[in-house]
């Protein structure tokens, strides 16, 4: 089945690129989140990131290439799958075809391969899907995605992607001073998420942030938010003396922290955004800890901003979060 589909593909592929001409050809570079819920018990979700470069062949048929990154969060630590020993972390690299149906449905199709590591190893993939594609640039799509390798990586998701055409790389309107909006806007987010070491402990967050532009398309920010970690846990390392003894020392994680960040935001469009803050947190029992914080997301004009976001902490006792990004934007 899986080789019928990768050959459905290339037929596709090769016959809309015999018809392709070049008054109406055009290449588009896409950015993605996706999000998905495994079909088999050992995994639970999946969560990663992508970028796609679509070529435009005719109205109806456009070809796609496509990578990024991959998790797979575990299911109680593999309990009862102790083959697995590791997590699944895989960069899929796929060729594709979108056929468009009407003026945005559209039917797509991919194959190509998943490097995994660790353990797992390199796997054939393939994925099918049906999607929404829209003149602003976003791309929503419903899609199985299918690691042929193991029957334990399988995915049915979603994946939420902004898409622009290469020359239209221009100035982020909102931080065009002649239009008379660059000035400094306040923001609001609600940032729901999970431990990246065990999605069964939730993560709830928020943050105040101040925007201000730099150039038309770079934003500095100033941001101080509130984490709570669902689940307290004891951390438990050893240290080696001189004589080769060995200590246990246990410590209850943190539960409660305060990240004041500073960072930037790189417009790659007038919605699209790439970004990165860095700073410290603050926590009880001198647990202060160094965060780097990247992200990606969409920030459109009525002031929504939605996007994903991974906090990265130094201090063990500290858990790591991958999180959404839910927010809104005041004028100031």
């Amino acid at each position: 089945m899986k080789h019928l589909f990768s050959l459905f593909i290339l037929v596709i592929l090769s016959a809309a690129a015999a018809q392709a001409q070049s008054n109406n050809s055009s290449w588009r570079v896409g950015f993605g989140i996706d999000a998905g819920v495994a079909t088999a018990d050992a995994f639970k979700y999946a969560l990663g990131g992508d970028i796609r470069i679509q070529k435009d062949f005719n109205q109806r048929v456009s070809g796609t290439l496509t990578t990024g990154f991959s998790h797979f969060f575990e299911k109680d630590h593999f309990a009862n799958y102790t083959q697995y020993g590791s997590p699944y972390n895989v960069i899929p690299v796929k060729l594709g075809v979108k056929y468009f149906v009407g003026d945005n449905l559209y039917l797509g199709g991919e194959a190509g391969a998943g490097f995994a590591f660790e353990q797992w190893g390199t796997s054939f993939l393939w994925s099918p899907s049906v999607g929404m594609a829209f003149k602003n640039g976003i791309d929503l799509s419903l899609k199985y995605e299918d690691y042929t390798k193991n029957k334990a990586t399988k995915t049915l998701g979603l994946r939420l992607a902004y898409g622009f055409g290469t020359r239209k790389m221009a100035a982020h309107k909102k931080t065009e001073s002649a239009s008379g909006e660059g000035g400094p806007e306040l923001g609001i987010s609600f940032n729901p998420g999970v431990d990246v070491n065990s999605s069964d402990n939730k993560i709830l967050g928020g943050d105040i942030t101040l925007y201000k532009p730099l150039t038309n398309n770079l934003v500095a920010t100033f941001s101080v938010g509130y984490t709570h970690i669902n689940t307290q846990y004891n951390s438990t390392y050893g240290l080696i003396d001189g004589n080769g003894n060995v200590y246990y020392n246990s410590n209850l994680s943190v539960r409660n922290v305060v990240p004041i960040k500073v960072g930037l935001r790189l417009f790659l469009g007038d919605v699209f955004y790439l970004g990165g803050e860095a700073g410290v947190g603050f926590a009880s029992k001198r647990n202060t800890s160094f965060v780097y914080t990247p992200s990606l997301g969409l920030k459109f004009k009525n002031g929504l901003d939605i996007g994903a976001k991974y906090d990265n902490y130094g201090n063990r006792l500290i858990p790591d979060a991958m999180s959404l990004k839910l927010g809104y934007h005041f004028k100031l």
